[in-house]
């Protein structure tokens, strides 16, 4: 029996290492996500810290220069906040790109090893075949002599 030979073998080779690449950049964008869905948790804390020492401090009374520091700094907590979920907003963004990226190279890679899988099957099936006929040939030989 020949041995198969699939023609596409360096495009699949080649498709599957891209395909390796793409999820590479998938890990690398979802970590990243991770890393900045954690820096939003620590300043909504810090915002959400502030505003309760605001509210624990309305029975007392604070001079007008820390109560405006208070704020201020609040303030500041918010904007950093806002500034952080929208860092954030990007990432997923480009975490969902990179995942479609992925995908898409995942299922070009498929198709071109499903081929190789009926390329391969349809090889021997025909090598079958021709093995079949070479022994019949050989039967029908023995029986004419």
């Amino acid at each position: 029996m020949k041995t198969f030979h699939f023609p596409l073998a360096a495009v699949l080779t080649l498709r599957k290492m891209k395909q390796e690449q793409a999820l590479e950049t998938y890990a690398q964008a979802v970590q990243d996500c991770v890393q900045k869905r954690n820096a939003v948790l620590a300043a909504t804390r810090r915002a959400d810290d502030l505003t309760l020492l605001l509210m624990q401090g309305e029975g007392r009374r604070f001079s007008a220069s820390m109560q405006q520091a208070y704020l201020s700094a609040l303030d500041a907590a918010q904007a950093e906040l806002a500034h952080l979920e929208k860092v954030l907003a990007l990432a997923e963004q480009q975490k969902e790109l990179q995942l479609k990226e992925f995908l898409d190279r995942k299922r070009k890679t498929e198709v071109l090893e499903l081929l190789r899988e009926k390329q391969q099957q349809e090889h021997h099936r025909e090598e079958y075949r021709k093995e079949e006929i070479e022994i019949e040939d050989l039967v029908m030989a023995r029986r004419a002599g």
